[in-house]
């Protein structure tokens, strides 16, 4: 039989076992809650994709980690915001769009370079030819990650006025969301008018603008059906969406869950790219049935504005240095 002194110092070491084992039970279920912000409407597709990641990621991780989900108008927050919520953890996750935060970090604004990438395959080359840049360059100016880059379709031209060629787009206000949407239509004649997303339906509705660079997608979103009545689809870009995380959030995640959240961003990637893709066919068919009319540009006129747009290119990259110069040179070799 042990004598009490040995029961004595077996029942210590238990009480210390289970007083050190209690803390680190309770840290590795602690809670942990992220916002996650979308720049358009809760309704848009934008809003939709990433309430579900945010949906699935909560639920992979029994709750562990709980993302919700916030669009315009939730949180007061516009898109040129994003960036500067996420790098002082006001939010934890946010979408951007590299065209819309060009202020920021110019030199990774390539995939608004009109006509260099217009299609799905191209931009899903491009990306991956451009590889971990994006995230290099907001890490060190941001301390924010790239969690993922996809897109959203071809950009073109939606009036309240008929548009049929190029001559037709002189004098108009069209609304633009980077600066190289405002140097290409002062280039054709236009007249650029910068407007966040979430006021482009008021603009149209007030006469500011006559009409608006967006795709498709987001024009049946936005129902801007009910206001403009033609689409001049020239699909001269593909827009960069990046969807982005706090540094700091994201390296105080425990390994299981920083897995989970790394293994769901792997799965809905390419989730996000089909459902841009077949959303924009749809957003075009419920368009024209709400009598949108579409009008593709002449081969003719297609010619003259490459030609005419061409010397951005290399104007874009000289400007915004060797980072611009290495991925224009990336893409277009990934999509010419």
């Amino acid at each position: 039989m042990a004598s009490r002194s040995v029961v004595s110092r077996r029942l210590t070491l238990l009480l210390l076992s289970a007083f050190i084992a209690a803390p680190l039970s309770a840290q590795a279920q602690e809670k942990i809650e992220w916002r996650f912000f979308s720049y358009v409407s809760p309704t848009d597709f934008h809003s939709s994709m990433n309430k579900a990641m945010a949906d699935d990621i909560t639920a992979a991780t029994g709750g562990r980690l709980t993302i919700t989900h916030y669009g315009a108008g939730e949180l007061p927050y516009k898109s040129g915001d994003v960036i500067k919520a996420v790098a002082t953890n006001q939010i934890q996750m946010g979408q951007v769009g590299a065209g819309l935060v060009a202020g920021d970090a110019p030199e990774l604004d390539v995939f608004s370079v009109p006509f260099l990438c217009t299609d799905f395959a191209g931009f899903k080359k491009a990306v991956d030819a451009i590889g971990d840049i994006p995230d290099k360059v907001l890490t060190e100016k941001f301390k924010v990650r790239v969690l993922m880059n996809w897109p959203i379709p071809g950009q073109n031209i939606w009036t309240t006025a008929k548009v049929d060629r190029i001559p037709d787009l002189k004098g108009k206000k069209i609304r633009t969301w980077n600066p190289m949407q405002v140097e290409m239509l002062q280039k054709l004649g236009a007249i650029p008018t910068s407007i966040d997303p979430s006021e482009v339906v008021t603009a149209l509705q007030r006469k500011v603008v006559d009409g608006a660079i967006t795709s498709a997608l987001t024009a049946n979103d936005w129902k801007a059906y009910e206001l403009i009545k033609y689409g001049f689809m020239l699909n001269f870009t593909m827009a960069h969406q990046i969807t982005i995380a706090n540094v700091e959030a994201l390296d105080k995640l425990p390994p299981d869950l920083r897995k989970i959240v790394d293994d769901k961003i792997a799965e809905w990637t390419p989730k996000y790219f089909a459902g841009a893709e077949a959303a924009d066919k749809t957003s075009m068919d419920n368009m024209t049935a709400h009598g949108v009319v579409l009008t593709s540009p002449t081969p003719e006129d297609v010619a003259m504005v490459r030609e005419l747009l061409h010397p951005m290119w290399e104007a874009w990259a000289q400007q915004n240095g060797p980072v611009a110069q290495d991925l224009l040179a990336k893409v277009m070799k990934a999509t010419q």
